[in-house]
């Protein structure tokens, strides 16, 4: 994989590390000036017309029908938290929810999820922040910033995959790579109403839990431009060519997950992102990974059960929620 696509695990900051990566660009880009701009997933284009994404629903199927993703137990003697990692866009139909995961959600008060991605207030931050930290100013384009040779890559794959360079154009390259990787993600048949918080958000309104966040969508928003830059100008090319690989990366990123193999998660995504960019791995995962676990700390303090969902990647290696928890001296037990 290239540093970009080990950096973002084929956008796997959308799938298992930034939940706001999996919504912010569904909809209208509206600058902090009030203007819009167009949805690049207005393309029009079906899944059969990009031939490099036609294997994703062959790969997936195989592993669709069981899964048993990745789940702790931490305890003391007035708590208990579950700690489950998710995928935070997915194709439709597959199968990932088990006895373990219905039966700690339903003993659980509180729900935690890493952000608000999905109200209208959420989308109002969202729209906001991405004008704000995601387009260049009044005259600049994606084109001028790429170059001549990347912006001529970018532009042959932007037009395979029907995606508009008039809507892409305004944006800076992070939130131009992110994006046409959403279409990607779209094109292969990834939904981001199908993704574990989705699910487990609607499970939590049913039972009557309380719903809180790590972080806002706008903080994931500007923690994702603070790693644009010459690092992202210089990765990019590689970066567009590995889009030919989507679908094999895609599916053995997707089948760690779903058949909890953490080693994989680890290997994969978070192993090669701490060799070739430590700052963005600093950013994404490890300092992330420090702010909730005080907030857990925070929460045992008190008393109460509590079903916590984040992005797979944050919950395996060394700088780990889990393995932060379990240093500090906590009662830790993988229960799925």
């Amino acid at each position: 994989m290239a540093h970009l696509v080990k950096k973002f695990a084929a956008c796997g900051a959308m799938a298992i590390a930034l939940s706001s990566c999996a919504t912010f660009s569904k909809s209208d880009k509206t600058s902090d000036k009030g203007t819009s701009e167009p949805s690049i997933t207005d393309a029009g284009q079906s899944p059969e017309q990009s031939p490099a994404l036609e294997q994703v629903p062959t790969q997936t199927s195989a592993i669709i029908k069981a899964g048993r993703p990745a789940m702790w137990r931490v305890t003391d003697p007035d708590s208990e938290i579950f700690l489950f990692g998710t995928f935070h866009v997915l194709p439709p139909n597959i199968e990932w929810t088990s006895a373990a995961f219905d039966a700690a959600m339903k003993g659980s008060e509180t729900t935690i999820i890493e952000a608000d991605t999905s109200s209208p207030l959420a989308a109002d931050a969202i729209r906001n922040a991405v004008g704000k930290f995601g387009l260049n100013p009044p005259g600049v384009t994606l084109t001028e910033t790429l170059g001549e040779e990347r912006a001529k890559k970018f532009t042959a794959l932007a037009t395979e995959l029907g995606a508009p360079m008039s809507a892409l154009e305004p944006m800076r390259p992070w939130l131009a790579l992110i994006s046409l990787t959403q279409v990607v993600f779209q094109k292969s048949g990834f939904d981001p109403t199908e993704g574990v918080e989705a699910a487990v958000l609607e499970q939590a309104a049913l039972e009557g839990d309380s719903i809180d966040y790590f972080e806002t969508a706008a903080e994931q928003i500007e923690l994702l431009a603070s790693l644009d830059g010459d690092d992202m100008l210089a990765n990019f090319d590689t970066t567009i060519d590995q889009f030919a690989d989507f679908d094999a990366i895609t599916a053995r990123l997707l089948e760690a997950w779903h058949l909890g193999d953490i080693e994989g998660i680890e290997e994969d995504i978070i192993n090669p992102l701490r060799e070739t960019s430590p700052g963005a791995y600093e950013l994404l995962f490890a300092q992330r990974n420090t702010s909730w676990t005080n907030r857990i700390e925070e929460i045992m303090a008190g008393k109460g059960d509590y079903f916590i969902a984040v992005g797979a990647g944050h919950l395996v290696g060394d700088d780990s929620v889990v393995n932060m928890l379990r240093t500090k001296g906590y009662a830790i037990e993988r229960v799925q």
